[in-house]
């Protein structure tokens, strides 16, 4: 789990003890390595997958959400501060979310695809019914089309609920931990006297960092809730409408 908690935090900052361990070059590098990385991490992959009608089972695709967005101590300062970056990053880990459960042949994410790339037939109904017939002469029924509709809110809701766990699990190892170290050495500036300015300075660099630690955390983890809220809503409207307009 404490492995688990300092790769969620290393996708949205860069602590003090991370700067000691790796070089701005090897920094870039793991940004680079991250999507790969979460796709391991996701334990959904297509080739695991048995049966044509159901999405892979999530496993630590929350975690996996934190692997993917890891970047630079810039790139995870602006994402947290502006939403910008953030809110791409995890828009990108969405993306490969939902193409990491996609099983073999035509299902709801095709039909979503599809239904997208429409967007110059001004018809909302003929974009709804062109996605369709073009998928149904490759096997895809309503029915598959909703089931798997279903499937993907599913795995959001898995990933929203391992990523919420995941944050959990940072908090108390970057913020709560590091609160009771503060308060320990507060305890030392009255025993000892003779450092008592000293520690007085190590405690405001920890206030410091703990103050930024929760910030940035608290920032990410609400751009994360508000794409994923924002991807069940597009789904579940998607549904409404493929009973509406397809019978």
């Amino acid at each position: 789990m404490a492995r688990l908690g300092k790769r969620l935090l290393s996708a949205f900052i860069e602590t003090t003890e991370d700067k000691k361990e790796k070089s701005p070059e090897e920094g870039v590098g793991a940004a680079s390595a991250g999507v790969g990385g979460a796709v391991g991490a996701s334990g959904m992959g297509g080739n695991a997958r048995d049966g044509a009608d159901s999405v892979g089972t999530p496993g630590t695709v929350g975690a996996g959400a934190a692997s993917a967005m890891s970047g630079s101590a810039q790139g995870a300062g602006a994402g947290a501060g502006g939403g910008g970056v953030a809110d791409q990053r995890f828009a990108d880990y969405f993306d490969m979310l939902f193409s990491d459960a996609n099983i073999p042949g035509p299902d709801y994410y095709e039909f979503s695809k599809m239904i997208r790339a429409m967007q110059l037939i001004a018809d909302e109904k003929s974009r709804y019914y062109a996605a369709y017939a073009g998928l149904q002469v490759q096997g895809l029924d309503k029915q598959k089309l909703l089931s798997t509709a279903a499937e993907y809110v599913r795995v959001l809701t898995a990933d929203a609920n391992q990523f919420q766990t995941t944050v959990e699990a940072a908090l108390q190892e970057k913020v709560h931990s590091r609160t009771a170290e503060a308060e320990e050495k507060g305890r030392r500036i009255q025993v000892l006297s003779q450092e008592i300015l000293k520690l007085q300075e190590e405690i405001a660099a920890m206030q410091r960092e703990i103050g930024e630690n929760k910030d940035k955390l608290t920032a990410s983890s609400t751009a994360y809730v508000a794409e994923s809220s924002r991807r069940k809503q597009e789904i579940e409207a998607d549904i409404q409408k493929i009973n509406h307009y397809i019978h």
